[in-house]
């Protein structure tokens, strides 16, 4: 747990046009991560609340958001591990000692790893040899969910069958070393309340395929990680229907061929795809996925496979990728046809 002082001075020492609640818990300034608005210098988009002594961060301009913890060592510029080390001392049993029962072993897990590897501690696999009834249901809805998706059996998916996560299937992104960078929580039933419940991350933070990226190849963005997971090595995702331009500069990086942005095939997709294409910078680097007619009724590249079989989904994807001037017209003829229909 933070003291408010340590949080007060982090704050009036890297951000300006300060603003406190009465109680000095909630503060509103001007985002350093974006800039904030550039039309007034008066608006105040960040806003950071102590939240009980574990703070958390979100600025309304650029949809930032995060715990203490990242944006200190963000601005900082340290690791997450030296970051803990600075704030807290780095001393578990002190910490630990201040905390009740219920909140320990939480706690012990933000303190002990830096990595998310302990969440597979209450989950099982679709090859994990399971006795009891419970647990053998749960990996029913597993396999089935690997079926249902068309979803390839190298792809490793998890199920939570206790914990917090309890009810969810767990897909994580793994890095270089194996260890669990990140890790998206979906509901296994619509009844469950929130659709994802995942870890906070920083927009663009983590890279989905970082490590295994062919430099000769396209490197394809989509929204989620199951489309991701469609085309093999090659897929990554912004994990949403944002995508920055930080994120995009950073896989530029990673190939020497270029960048298609494959959003899903709705009005959020669409219109973060014309977004995008509109302050996009890297024009000569990055192309745009459009559904082809045939499949105009699906969403995503996920349901292109499910009901069509879809046996190279990159060599498609790349027959239907366009350049910025392209695909804007190709947009706007499709929306005046259905428009006179």
């Amino acid at each position: 747990m933070l003291s408010l002082d340590i949080v007060t001075e982090f704050m009036y020492g890297y951000f300006s046009g300060i603003k406190t609640s009465k109680n000095g818990s909630h503060f509103l300034a001007r985002c350093v991560l974006c800039g904030d608005s550039k039309k007034s210098k008066a608006k105040r988009r960040f806003n950071l609340d102590y939240n009980n002594g574990n703070p958390i961060y979100h600025c309304f301009n650029c949809g930032r958001s995060g715990s203490f913890l990242q944006i200190y060592s963000t601005l900082k510029n340290i690791t997450i591990s030296e970051a803990k080390k600075e704030l807290y001392d780095y001393n578990p049993d002190r910490l630990i000692q201040e905390l009740s029962n219920k909140k320990r072993d939480k706690i012990i897990k933000e303190i002990e790893y830096e990595y998310y590897d302990y969440i597979l501690k209450d989950c099982i696999s679709i090859t994990d040899i399971v006795d009891d009834y419970i647990t053998k249901q749960y990996q029913k809805q597993l396999l089935y969910f690997y079926k249902d998706r068309q979803i390839p059996s190298t792809i490793r998916i998890y199920i939570a069958f206790k914990g917090d996560y309890k009810g969810r299937f767990i897909i994580p992104i793994f890095n270089e070393d194996d260890h669990i960078v990140y890790f998206q929580a979906r509901r296994i039933r619509d009844d469950i309340e929130l659709k994802y419940k995942n870890p906070t991350l920083e927009k663009g933070s983590i890279i989905y395929n970082k490590h295994k990226f062919d430099r000769s190849m396209y490197i394809i963005v989509f929204e989620g990680l199951i489309d991701a997971m469609m085309v093999g090595s090659q897929g990554t995702s912004c994990m949403g229907s944002e995508i920055t331009e930080n994120f995009v500069s950073e896989l530029i990086g990673l190939t020497d061929k270029g960048i298609i942005i494959a959003f899903d095939n709705d009005k959020t997709g669409i219109k973060s795809l014309y977004n995008f294409m509109k302050k996009n910078i890297h024009s000569n680097r990055v192309k745009y996925f459009l559904f082809p007619c045939e499949y105009m009724n699906q969403k995503d590249i996920n349901n292109i496979v499910v009901k069509y079989h879809i046996k190279d989904v990159y060599d498609m994807i790349i027959k239907n990728s366009y350049s910025k001037i392209e695909a804007v017209t190709k947009l706007n003829l499709g929306v005046r046809k259905s428009e006179n229909n």
